[in-house]
């Protein structure tokens, strides 16, 4: 992740959100490259890759995509530190992952099944700050539609690294509406695509209009049945790069917070400098309600 390193105070938006409280989100960890961990601040905060969430003591739930390379090679456990107890990134406690645990369904062209699992060399026993395990939704279970909150240390506006948590308010809404949303914006793309190409190959604009009444129709569904969508229509408050494998949860009638996805992926426009945060393009999580079975079965087993 590539980014410029700020002051908390001199920017507090991610996209519309706010920074978060210390111990407002104890379950919060985040998922640091060993090699680029140095002794100084900003080493601690430029070497955070990815977010996750502790749901047992020596468990931590993230993203495939953050310990799987394009290749399908996983991540070896002893290049990985978690971060806990702070929403700080240069304070908290270092902790050792000893296994990862890919999905073994994970596609990391479409970014299905994208959830992993990181089991840490010892349980969480002491900490410098708050630390606690979230509740993550259980199998099978609908995922309503409506408010809910996204946190993490992911890119702001202009490439800015927050260094402290951020978390912001955005709905879940159906997935049709960011098929819709990346159906509409994929054919854009693809007409200025065909017009970039063809006014350079001097083809003839019939036949790339031609081309593009053949193409445009096949666009399908970008979202399977193991994602959600969540966000604002606007783009204003939404996950970005650097959020990867933290947590979207909705409140519970009795007060606590429900895990009910993992921040996964996003589109912006072909071209765009923005990465994130473009109207109609609403963020990906992964549906937990789909794999609660394989979370506990690989804990069991493991």
């Amino acid at each position: 992740m590539q980014g410029t390193l700020v002051v908390p105070e001199a920017d507090t938006r991610i996209y519309g959100g706010r920074p978060a409280e210390q111990g407002a989100w104890p379950a919060q960890v985040s998922l640091h490259s060993r090699e680029r961990v140095g002794a100084d601040e900003d080493s601690r905060v430029l070497s955070q890759f990815c977010g996750g969430t502790l749901i047992a003591r020596q468990w931590v739930l993230t993203a495939a995509h953050c310990v799987v390379g394009q290749d399908g090679a996983v991540q070896p456990a002893d290049d990985i530190l978690v971060r806990s107890g702070h929403v700080a990134l240069w304070q908290g406690d270092f902790r050792a992952v000893a296994a990862v645990f890919a999905h073994p369904d994970y596609d990391p062209v479409r970014l299905d099944a994208d959830i992993a699992l990181l089991k840490l060399a010892q349980p969480v026993a002491e900490s410098s700050g708050p630390v606690g395990a979230i509740s993550v939704i259980g199998q099978g279970q609908p995922v309503p539609e409506g408010p809910s909150v996204v946190i993490g240390w992911g890119l702001m506006e202009d490439d800015v690294i927050p260094g402290v948590l951020m978390e912001t308010d955005i709905d879940i809404v159906p997935n049709e509406t960011c098929n819709r949303g990346m159906a509409e914006q994929a054919r854009r793309d693809l007409g200025a695509l065909l017009l970039n190409v063809g006014g350079g190959a001097q083809i003839p604009v019939d036949t790339l209009e031609e081309a593009f009444a053949i193409l445009s129709p096949a666009i399908g569904n970008f979202l399977t049945d193991n994602m959600i969508c969540a966000g604002v229509t606007s783009g204003a408050r939404s996950s970005c790069n650097g959020d990867s494998g933290g947590p979207l949860m909705i409140r519970r009638e009795d007060g606590g917070w429900l895990q009910v996805g993992v921040v996964s992926w996003g589109r912006a426009p072909l071209g765009s400098d923005q990465r994130c945060g473009h109207p109609q393009l609403y963020a990906v999580y992964t549906r937990l309600s789909n794999y609660f079975d394989w979370i506990g079965e690989t804990i069991r087993q493991n």
